[in-house]
């Protein structure tokens, strides 16, 4: 999976992006794709207008709670949107999974390697 990096971030808007993320319940780094996704969908809802920046708080307000909510949700109101959430997880459709698909550990293994056998290479000038 590909890393980014971003030089010369505004210290307020970092902390902003980590008042997000914790009211949210997640990472920094799970809070960029989040906040990027729901951007980049918006944009690509709006033909790619670049005016939809000012759009979407107007048009769906949803959309900035959703993203980052300055208000304090209370445990009731936290455990109340995790149940629905959790209810819209279940009502999705049930597959089986193959007996001979791999164990997650597995899985993240084998992609450390292959991650390993494209960086190594590569770092091994520096030495």
């Amino acid at each position: 999976m590909p890393a980014l990096q971003v030089k010369d971030f505004p210290s307020d808007l970092y902390d902003q992006l980590r008042e997000c993320a914790a009211a949210q319940d997640r990472s920094i780094s799970q809070q960029t794709v989040h906040v990027l996704r729901e951007y980049l969908h918006a944009y690509r809802q709006g033909g790619g207008s670049a005016s939809w920046v000012v759009r979407p708080a107007v048009e769906r307000p949803d959309a900035v709670s959703r993203t980052c909510s300055r208000t304090a949700e209370t445990p009731e109101e936290r455990s109340e949107r995790r149940r629905k959430l959790f209810e819209r997880i279940d009502a999705l459709p049930k597959f089986e999974v193959p007996d001979d698909f791999p164990e997650p550990a597995e899985i993240v293994r084998q992609m450390r390697e292959e991650h390993d056998d494209r960086i190594v290479p590569e770092l091994s000038h520096i030495r």
